[in-house]
């Protein structure tokens, strides 16, 4: 009606007071307005409805290509069959199965690299509900499992079987999300995961049972030169360091191919090493050996260290290039491609001696440090054959190495 007066008002606008039209005008205005919050309020209220019945596990496995899903149950007073859900991840949204005002969604994430777990319901412009899941991936499996000795892992998958048995008989039963036997379907996907848990642990059992590969293809370990074995003397560093060699040398000619010697994960990258971070060298008189490990951490130049299967630490040092394509805390494979030899950047000695220096470390299972090991700790752990000679350890390498 107020539009139709003010259509007519037009009409005879020369009989009109312009204040009065004007006044006229802004009153349609703010009633527009109002409208306008009215019904975006009543939409928000009338969305307040859509309510989350039951998820079917909080965790996704992110890296598995059956638990990298979940199913959600909602419940709506009106028809929400269109809706997905929207990430800053890829996913995939289905509609499995409608019942009265219950709807069941399936959840699928494949970004296998997903961090953000927060998860949006949305039908076309609204926001239905927020849902938050526990993205679980290999990597962290690995890390909270790996520093465990093989003894503890073998009672930690005891302790597996012990729960799982008895939630054996529920990995038969056939998802009906919508009948009321929630309790059922969340029974056979907690017996899933922990097979999934179970499955690498044993792996990672049985993968520290094999050999290292020799970590230059083609190339064997030292087998006469003295200085190239762990615990040969470096008496030009007595001074600074702890003076002794904890790793083998493998030499090779400049450009030589270097592969993962065992399936890993990257705990710790030093590139970009120069000479100016020689003046960081602790110099005083009275040297902790904490103060000689920090020294020995300069002077290996560029670095990458890695955790092995067996948890073991090694540490690749002095190299001159590290391949752009290694990032911390990720996991490779034995055998993949990891840098190439250069030349070995030792500063005080200044020769071109082509070769890989590497070390392994003996992880010391200290549960009170697991998981929060900072650089000295690390350093700290006795390095393979630490004070044994060289024609002993000429004698047992190769039971560690696989030639």
């Amino acid at each position: 009606m107020l539009l139709l007066y003010l259509l007519k008002l037009l009409n005879n606008k020369n009989k009109v007071n312009k204040s009065i039209l004007l006044k006229y005008w802004l009153l349609w205005l703010v009633f527009l307005i109002w409208l306008s919050f009215a019904s975006v309020f009543s939409a928000w209220i009338f969305l307040q409805n859509v309510d989350i019945v039951y998820k079917l596990s909080n965790n996704v496995y992110l890296n598995s290509e059956s638990l990298n899903k979940t199913y959600l149950v909602y419940e709506s007073n009106y028809d929400i069959s269109d809706a997905y859900f929207q990430s800053s991840c890829e996913t995939n949204t289905k509609l499995i199965e409608k019942k009265e005002n219950l709807y069941l969604f399936e959840l699928t994430i494949n970004d296998k690299n997903c961090s953000n777990n927060v998860f949006f319901l949305k039908s076309k412009l609204w926001i239905l509900n927020e849902i938050k899941i526990n993205l679980v991936t290999d990597l962290e499996i690995y890390t909270l499992l790996l520093d465990y000795s093989s003894k503890e892992l073998n009672n930690v998958l005891k302790t597996i079987d012990k729960s799982s048995a008895w939630l054996k008989i529920f990995s038969e039963f056939k998802n009906n999300l919508l009948n009321d036997k929630y309790k059922f379907s969340k029974k056979k996907r907690v017996y899933e995961e922990l097979l999934y848990k179970w499955e690498i642990i044993k792996q990672i059992i049985e993968k520290r049972e094999l050999k290292y590969s020799i970590p230059v293809p083609w190339y064997d370990l030292p087998t006469s030169t003295p200085s190239k074995f762990p615990n040969s003397w470096r008496p030009y560093r007595a001074l600074l360091t702890d003076w002794i060699h904890h790793s083998w040398d493998i030499d090779a000619p400049f450009g030589t191919k270097v592969v993962s010697l065992d399936d890993w994960v990257i705990i710790r990258i030093v590139k970009n090493w120069n000479k100016a971070d020689l003046w960081n060298l602790r110099k005083w008189k009275w040297l902790t050996e904490e103060d000689k490990m920090r020294n020995l951490d300069i002077y290996r130049w560029n670095q990458v260290w890695i955790k092995t299967m067996k948890w073991e630490l090694v540490m690749y040092a002095h190299l001159d290039k590290v391949v752009d394509t290694l990032v911390e805390w990720t996991m490779i494979s034995r055998w993949d491609y990891v840098w190439n030899i250069w030349v070995t950047g030792v500063p005080e000695e200044w020769y071109n001696d082509f070769h890989l220096d590497f070390s392994v470390g003996e992880n010391p299972f200290n549960q009170w440090k697991a998981w929060s090991y900072d650089i000295v700790d690390y350093m700290s752990w006795p390095w393979k054959f630490k004070g044994k000679s060289k024609d002993y350890i000429v004698e047992h390498q190769y039971d560690i190495f696989k030639k």
